[in-house]
């Protein structure tokens, strides 16, 4: 893991932010950060990355919640003005597609540019959350809500679906093992296909990886794309939710000179703990702030 993660951000520092750069691509006095979190659930992780992001440049300032009935609240304080306000998006409703939460974020960037603006934003997506970032930047983008994605950061995004839900080892003590009712293979089976069911049901509120495809082309040539992903092992290509392939096939939706990617590998690699990786958050904050 050592090897592999230190030679790719070794890549990335060189290419990203070695000589060369685009020095004259000045950047809008005000730039927000925009948080979209897994199937939008503001998990410790995720409260943990906006701290550490906030620590190293931005300011938390606002906090919106989306609501099932489609209302939107926006709860700010005085750090919208500074120089990166980090916005955090919360949908309530953790059964809505992709479009409609896309659809949500066009609302909103709208408001934040007629409100405060804002003429360009960075991203950075979570899961499901970031489909939602995605799909909002190639279907709307700044045409439609005035506002430009500059960065985006893509950590263990789905973009080919979601894996079934593993049920853990300990949860098979519940199985019946005698009696009328004891049937090992029946009950596996069972488990199985409630697993095989939540999955269909949480990859139709996607859209397809085709779908996405047709679309990248409306991808702002200037935003600049980070891919944060895991496997577990050698035996295991995927994070116990979303597989490597799943993962990394933002690559194909993304215009190759703006896209980097880091795979970490081992138990902290793990879908729900990734945002606490050291390695990701550092890199995270180096791909903001740097510049």
């Amino acid at each position: 893991m050592i090897v592999e993660v230190a030679t790719i951000i070794f890549g990335f520092f060189y290419i990203q932010f070695g000589a060369g750069g685009d020095k004259d691509n000045v950047a809008p006095t005000q730039q927000p950060i925009i948080f979209v979190s897994d199937q939008n659930r503001a998990s410790a992780a995720a409260k943990h990355l906006v701290t550490t992001t906030s620590r190293s440049g931005g300011d938390v300032a606002m906090h919106i919640d989306v609501y099932g009935n489609g209302k939107i609240k926006y709860h700010a304080n005085k750090n919208v003005r500074s120089k990166q306000p980090i916005i955090e998006v919360n949908f309530g409703d953790r059964a809505k597609t992709t479009k409609a939460q896309s659809e949500k974020l066009n609302e909103i960037f709208k408001y934040l540019n007629q409100k405060y603006n804002y003429k360009q934003y960075d991203a950075i997506g979570y899961g499901a959350g970031c489909l939602a970032v995605y799909d909002n930047a190639v279907t709307y983008g700044t045409k439609q809500n005035k506002m430009g994605l500059s960065h985006f950061i893509s950590i263990a995004g789905p973009y080919q679906g979601v894996m079934p839900i593993r049920v853990p080892a300990d949860n098979q003590r519940n199985i019946p093992r005698s009696g009328p009712h004891h049937n090992l293979a029946h009950h596996q089976d069972i488990i199985r296909q409630q697993s095989i069911a939540q999955q269909q049901n949480i990859n139709q509120r996607f859209p397809s990886y085709k779908e996405l495809k047709a679309k990248s082309k409306n991808l702002d040539s200037n935003t600049r794309v980070l891919n944060i992903y895991g496997v577990l092992g050698e035996h295991d290509l995927s994070d116990g939710r979303v597989s490597e392939a799943s993962a990394s096939s933002l690559k194909g939706l993304v215009k190759s000179d703006n896209y980097q990617a880091l795979r970490l590998t081992g138990p902290d690699a793990e879908h729900a703990r990734i945002l606490d990786n050291q390695i990701a958050e550092r890199l995270v904050n180096r791909f903001l702030f740097s510049e």
